[in-house]
């Protein structure tokens, strides 16, 4: 019996010693005092709120296995003056689910339900299967590091998924699924749909729903009491996002409507709703990876999977581990994620070895759109976004730590040109979305010095070597409306080829990059040649107007009308006739076809009418007298129906480029 006690007692001893070892590390490594950071949170979100650029904030940070802060701030519902509960608001996620879509993944790698992250994802999808050669090459880990080589697609992104059974039907996953259009293995290209299909493979493998999988195994485990998804519906406890009129009256955010819930499809890639709470158990869960005598999540080695950097872009920005961004604070390892959500922005940042967490979730207020006029900012503020939200978090109480040695220089006549991001839509008419996406096309310059480089504009960068190159900010500038997706970055840096030419550049965001563009077949170009041939083309009304025999019998009269018809068309349904707070882009969002169908037949119309007029303006040169004044005005009257009928040429090509001819219209 004595024996035993001592035994008992040595194991107490042992234990203490282990927890004083795990303690002490961190405690004397404190990055952040609690007081210093409540003021600081008390005085940024407080103001954020007070000045409408979010209706409602939640933030937390763990720190040593501690909650140092979980508050909330603003509103969960503005309307109604419902406060933030840190303990129960939820606030959704958006991307940031990601990183629980690949901690369940790695739990079924633990048990041996998946054999491993390499395997072809087909051999776990039962209700499809990825096509071709290039879909049986694409693997779990290629997925969870954006590798898999889909286009991105957002058409229907917010269409209405009332009445579609979850777990999703087959045809229904075929309906939406985008087209594998790159290598799989290649550059990472920022894929939401990788992680659907993911989440699908989850349901194949387990045969449960995914959220009843993240729920018995991650949530309720960790305590998430509060935690769950938009799948099939929307989440009672979810907070209401608003932007406000000129006026100051609150205007709901209407896409998490709880009578019309969106497509199951976004679930997986960034449905989960959580709170400020919830997010703390979470993070601590990740960094502290069961030490401290909790629910570990998976093992050690799959946290070395999900944490780990994997692939990498290029020397600036994140690179990739599972899901999971890694970067590099206070000389450190990190791991974040982003995520943005219709009416949410967030920002999750941890420093595994640290013992430190932060979350933060604002609302994405602001004015309304058809309320930006000046002066209007007096009423609301330009509204927060991801990224403005963690360096304001890391610019006060961390330090970023970009290690970019000096090295040879490269020749920037090679730099030079227009570089198309490889997060786009290639198979669709979505690419005509392309054409107003300032962010689109990144066209690079050189300064008038020669010696740095001009990002659209913005500069000028400066090399410090190896295709790294920095501005005189040495800090991100956001100076317009796409702040997620365009602004003046830190740095830039081309991926190069042995002779030093660009074969892909990073600008900053980490989820993104550019490769060269043609300089003429790319959406700036296309654009611009679709005003200039339009307006061209569309003079073929005024063919009535040359003196000529017979005007009203002339056939190419008629066809210059049909062209001006079939031309005006498309602009038309591109800008006219919207309600207020509606546009093309929002229609695709929602998956609303029928302006698009009338863009398509147009376009379609216009193959038949083009070519019509090309053979009657051939017809007219072989018969110079045939139908109009000798002379002249006849010369006039067919060099005109020529310009006319090249210009509706070089339209079709146009049309082509954006995918108006044929039916590329999803789903």
């Amino acid at each position: 019996m004595l024996k035993h006690l001592a035994f008992r007692l040595q194991t107490i001893f042992l234990g203490c010693l282990a927890v004083l070892a795990f303690a002490a590390p961190a405690n004397a490594e404190r990055l952040i005092d609690p007081q210093e950071l409540e003021a600081w949170a008390d005085t940024y979100y407080g103001r954020a709120v007070a000045e409408k650029r979010a209706a409602g904030i939640i933030v937390s940070v763990v720190q040593d296995g501690e909650v140092i802060i979980a508050k909330g701030y603003g509103y969960a519902d503005y309307a109604k003056r419902i406060p933030v509960d840190p303990e129960t608001s939820g606030f959704t996620i958006g991307s940031i689910t990601k990183t629980f879509i690949a901690t369940a993944i790695a739990q079924l790698v633990d048990h041996g339900a998946i054999a491993s992250f390499d395997d072809p994802v087909n051999k776990y999808l039962k209700r499809i299967q990825l096509p071709g050669e290039r879909g049986a090459r694409v693997t779990i880990r290629y997925l969870l590091n954006h590798r898999g080589g889909f286009e991105d697609r957002f058409f229907g992104i917010r269409h209405s998924g009332k009445g579609i059974e979850v777990p999703l039907k087959p045809a229904e996953i075929s309906r939406v699924m985008p087209e594998l259009v790159m290598e799989p293995g290649g550059l990472a290209a920022y894929s939401n749909w990788g992680f659907s299909l993911l989440g699908f493979m989850i349901e194949d493998v387990t045969g449960e729903r995914l959220d009843d999988y993240l729920r018995k195994n991650i949530w309720e485990p960790l305590g998430m009491a509060h935690t769950s998804m938009v799948y099939g519906k929307v989440p009672e406890n979810l907070s209401i996002s608003y932007q406000f009129e000129a006026d100051g009256t609150p205007v709901r955010e209407t896409f998490l409507d709880p009578d019309n819930p969106p497509h199951p499809g976004v679930g997986p890639m960034g449905g989960i709703v959580t709170t400020a709470a919830d997010m703390a158990r979470y993070m601590n869960a990740q960094i502290l990876e069961g030490e401290d005598g909790g629910y570990p999540l998976v093992s050690k080695k799959m946290f070395a999977e999900l944490h780990t950097e994997q692939f990498r872009n290029a020397q600036v920005g994140n690179g990739f581990g599972l899901a999971f961004w890694t970067s590099n604070l206070n000389d450190t390892r990190s791991i974040e994620h982003g995520g943005g959500a219709p009416g949410f922005q967030n920002m999750m940042v941890m420093i595994p070895e640290k013992r430190l967490g932060f979350f933060v979730s604002a609302m994405q207020g602001g004015l309304v759109p058809w309320a930006k006029k000046a002066g209007n900012d007096a009423i609301a503020k330009k509204p927060l976004n991801g990224f403005e939200l963690r360096e304001s978090f890391v610019d006060k109480f961390l330090k970023p730590t970009d290690h970019f040695k000096n090295g040879p220089k490269s020749d920037l006549n090679k730099l030079v040109g227009a570089y198309w991001s490889l997060r786009r839509p290639f198979t669709t008419v979505e690419v005509l979305g392309q054409a107003f996406d300032p962010a689109a096309v990144l066209v690079v310059t050189l300064t008038s010095d020669g010696k740095g480089l001009l990002m659209s504009g913005s500069g000028p960068y400066t090399e410090i070597g190896n295709g790294v190159f920095v501005s005189p900010a040495g800090k991100n500038v956001w100076n317009d409306p796409y702040a997620l997706d365009m602004f003046s970055p830190p740095y830039i840096s081309f991926n190069l080829d042995q002779n030093g030419n660009a074969t892909a550049m990073t600008a900053g965001v980490p989820d993104q990059i550019w490769v060269p563009a043609d300089p003429i077949f790319n959406p700036r170009t296309m654009l611009m040649g679709l005003a200039l041939f339009g307006v061209l083309a569309m003079t073929g009304a005024l063919f009535f107007l040359w003196p000529q025999k017979k005007r009203f019998a002339n056939p190419g009269n008629y066809l210059g009308l049909l062209v001006t018809l079939a031309i005006v068309v498309i602009p038309l349904a591109m800008a006219v006739g919207f309600g207020r707070g509606d546009s093309l882009i929002k229609q695709m969002l929602v998956g609303d076809k029928t302006r698009f169908w009338i863009m398509v037949i147009a376009a379609n119309a216009m193959v038949v009418i083009a070519f019509l007029l090309l053979f009657q303006t051939i017809k007219e040169w072989k018969q110079a007298n045939s139908g109009a004044t000798a002379g002249w005005a006849g010369i006039g009257r067919r060099v005109h129906m020529s310009v006319v009928a090249l210009s509706s040429l070089a339209l079709l090509v146009a049309f082509n480029f954006f995918n108006l001819l044929g039916m590329h219209i999803p789903g």
